[in-house]
């Protein structure tokens, strides 16, 4: 089973990746879909939030960290009752920027 948490809430959930993803300024990215409405969705994945996958098993859980992946991008709602909410890694150049002015880059 897949789940994520996210704002110290599970969810099951289907999650694709992408490197350099040309629909979102060339970051990698990945797509998190789940059951939820667009409000639940965007209060959940906001810029900087932290999000780890949780995969389980028979021999217990492993959680991956998926916090570089903090910039929010489109989220799309589908008619089965389903979101998908894109998150990407921060670009080389806005990596430069932030080590340059600190902060936020956006």
């Amino acid at each position: 089973m897949i789940e994520i948490t996210v704002q110290g809430r599970r969810f099951p959930a289907r999650i694709a990746g992408r490197l350099r993803d040309g629909d979102f300024d060339g970051r990698d990215s990945k797509s998190i879909t789940l059951a939820a409405d667009y409000a639940t969705a965007a209060a959940l994945f906001q810029d900087g939030a932290p999000w780890a996958i949780v995969v389980g098993g028979a021999a217990g859980e492993t959680v991956y960290d998926n916090t570089d992946f903090c910039v929010v991008g489109d989220i799309t709602v589908h008619r089965d009752g389903t979101v998908t909410v894109k998150m990407g890694r921060l670009t080389a150049l806005e990596k430069t920027l932030e080590t340059i002015y600190g902060g936020e880059t956006q």
